[in-house]
């Protein structure tokens, strides 16, 4: 991931920091893993959360660092947007990890049905 210099801001270090490491936590979800999936889809949709509160400070953030606005807001929009992505895609994949599951308990007690 290219690294944005807004994420120098000190207001929202820790927070970019968050979306990292939450972003690789999605890159390596698989349906082996429905607990993985899960957490990232609780914690996609609380931090898209926070970075909504951060778009909505942008003209704030923006003036302390003498920055745009309009270009802070955008790329602080886009941030919760990809947290929305990933809290949807997660969600589906903890579902389906889940129906997944459920179908290979069954196989495995009832063996193949002919």
């Amino acid at each position: 991931m290219v690294k944005s210099d807004f994420e120098n801001f000190s207001e929202i270090k820790e927070d970019c920091e968050l979306y990292r490491d939450l972003a690789k936590r999605y890159l390596s979800l698989d349906l082996s893993d429905p607990v993985l999936c899960f957490e990232v889809k609780k914690d996609a949709w609380a931090l898209a959360q926070r970075w909504s509160d951060i778009a909505s400070m942008a003209a704030k953030i923006a003036r302390i660092h003498d920055s745009s606005k309009t270009d802070f807001k955008d790329w602080a929009y886009q941030r919760y947007r990809q947290l929305q992505y990933m809290h949807e895609d997660a969600r589906m994949m903890w579902n389906r990890a889940e129906e997944e599951l459920k179908f290979i308990t069954r196989f495995e007690k009832y063996g193949v049905v002919s």
